[in-house]
Parts: C-alpha cells; sequence; structure tokens
C-alpha cells in the first residue's frame, strides 16, 4: 500500500514538474556589451557603440545603441556559422578568447567585447 502511494506521489510531483517547465518563460542570455564595427578589409573600426548582445536556443541578436539591430539564426548542423535577416552567411570567429566574439558578415564584423569601459566618459 505504502508503495503504491509512493509511486503516485511520485508520477504526480513528476507531471507537475513538466508542467511548470512547459509554462513558465524560457530566459534567454543578455549581456550588455561594446560593439566594435570594421567594414570588411579595414583593421579600425568606423564605430564603436553599446549594445546588447542576446542568445537564446542558438538564435543571436545583437542591438546597437544607435538603433541598428542585427539579428542571425543558426545554420542548420554547422555550429558557428548563422544567417542574418537577409540569408546571407554570418560566421563567428574566435579571436577575442573571454573578452568577447567576433561576427563575419560579408560586407563587415562586428567585435563584441564584453568590457565597456571604453565608452565610458572621463
Amino acid at each position: 500500500m505504502v508503495s503504491l502511494l509512493w509511486k503516485w506521489c511520485a508520477t504526480l510531483f513528476l507531471l507537475a514538474l513538466f508542467w511548470a517547465g512547459s509554462v513558465l518563460p524560457v530566459q534567454a542570455d543578455i549581456v550588455d556589451a561594446r560593439c566594435d564595427i570594421y567594414p570588411k578589409g579595414a583593421d579600425k573600426p568606423s564605430g564603436r557603440y553599446l549594445c546588447v548582445l542576446s542568445q537564446h536556443h542558438g538564435y543571436i541578436t545583437i542591438d546597437r545603441a544607435d538603433g541598428v539591430y542585427y539579428d542571425f539564426h543558426p545554420a542548420r548542423g554547422e555550429p558557428g556559422q548563422y544567417r542574418d535577416d537577409r540569408n546571407q552567411p554570418v560566421y563567428r570567429r574566435s579571436g577575442l578568447g573571454a573578452k568577447g566574439m567576433i561576427f563575419e558578415m560579408s560586407d563587415k564584423s562586428i567585435y563584441v567585447h564584453w568590457d565597456t569601459s571604453v565608452l565610458a566618459e572621463p
């Protein structure tokens, strides 16, 4: 009798856990950052902006403080490769290590730095 009651309680607990997981909103990873924009082939950025990088289920958005917005969705089965809202390829590159990440597009590269202190006013 106790064994049957225990199984029933365990089943109810698992169902409640499953229901809570499907109803509660999923949080995305969101971080304030600095975005340096390098035109293709340039060795100096054309602009530096405060930005917000968001990652959710492999999708990446970058929202710059000047109103420019990038939306990247993962390319199927290709880690580090994305497509933008015009279906053009975007590649996540290494080079910043733990300091940030780089996204290479056909006409520019976006260097996303976690340290925003360079943009702080003196």
